[in-house]
């Protein structure tokens, strides 16, 4: 979880960065998707946690 928020916050970073100084517009698209790549990556590897089953009470 924190590889894929640490990604997100990195992204977001990146978007105000091309608002807030357009000089640095290509930098910040590189990076923005490198980071998307990474937490697209982490995501796959990481997965969901299984699931608990529930026994109903007989």
């Amino acid at each position: 979880m924190n590889m894929r928020l640490s990604c997100l916050i990195g992204i977001a970073v990146c978007f105000a960065v091309t608002f807030w100084a357009p000089h640095y517009h290509l930098a910040a698209k590189v990076i923005g998707i490198t980071l998307l790549g990474f937490a697209i990556l982490t995501t796959f590897l990481e997965g969901e946690p299984p699931r608990k089953v529930q026994k109903k009470p007989a």
